[in-house]
């Protein structure tokens, strides 16, 4: 039974697996490294194979300085080992690449001096652009139940301020000052103990801005606010770049308590 030269067998899985200079080491030349470490192919056939895909640009070793071939070189056994550990997976492809650098430096892999480059990918990293802020700082107040029965529609009320124009005393829940600021964008979550249960969003009028809802109205079991249960709403309101955040909590309680 006649063997078919190794050349032959490569050739042939080249023009059956695509590649790309750009991706590395083939795969399948993991085949050929273990076959060679294994003996089951002689040194003339792997390096007139590696010579041909070093050539050809299907493997790419850096720019390395040839040294003088010569027929009675033989390859060393830690090139055998390295090759052997590559195909197994053991070493990344850097440890072959080296390998095959060391023999084209003592003459036993002959590389053309036009052989093709790898491609390389350049990667540009887009630094993420950072908004600019031209609003006025807000200031945000809230004011609502602290208890609500079973039955009973909760209510908070929101009221945003110019920080600017605000005045140094304590802040004071006032409607009719000069200094709220209208068209305000408002997003609220309404949480239970177990986790969110509404969502709403809208904007200020007059830098007003009032929320209001029923037990039903959510999404959590049952139809009536849960005695004892810990309400949280998380307020977050937002204008040119500039945002603030507060929370308010609420208890339901039953219709016999005070509150």
């Amino acid at each position: 039974m006649h063997k078919v030269p190794f050349l032959i067998i490569i050739l042939i899985t080249i023009s059956l697996i695509p590649f790309s200079f750009s991706e590395g080491i083939p795969e399948w030349v993991k085949n050929n490294a273990s076959w060679w470490s294994e003996r089951q192919i002689s040194q003339t056939e792997f390096t007139n194979a590696l010579e041909f895909l070093i050539n050809e640009g299907i493997i790419y070793i850096p720019p390395t300085d040839p040294g003088i071939p010569g027929p009675d070189k033989n390859i060393p056994d830690w090139v055998r080992n390295t090759a052997g550990w590559w195909s197994d997976g053991k070493i990344p492809d850097s440890g072959f690449i080296n390998a095959m650098k060391y023999l084209i430096e003592i003459g036993i892999i002959e590389v053309d001096a036009s052989s093709p480059e790898i491609i390389v990918k350049e990667t540009i990293k887009k630094t993420p652009e950072i908004p600019t802020v031209t609003g006025v700082p807000l200031i945000l107040l809230l004011e609502g139940y602290d208890t609500v029965t079973p039955q009973k529609r909760f209510v908070l009320d929101l009221l945003v301020f110019d920080a600017e124009m605000y005045p140094q005393a304590s802040p004071t829940f006032n409607r009719n000052a000069s200094y709220t600021i209208d068209g305000v964008n408002v997003e609220i979550e309404l949480h239970n103990e177990e986790g969110l249960i509404h969502t709403f969003s809208g904007t200020t009028k007059d830098g007003f801005f009032r929320y209001e809802i029923l037990a039903r109205e959510t999404t959590q079991d049952g139809t009536l606010w849960i005695i004892n249960n810990l309400y949280t709403v998380y307020v977050s309101v937002s204008l040119d770049g500039q945002t603030t955040e507060k929370i308010h909590e609420f208890y339901g309680t039953s219709n016999y308590d005070k509150g």
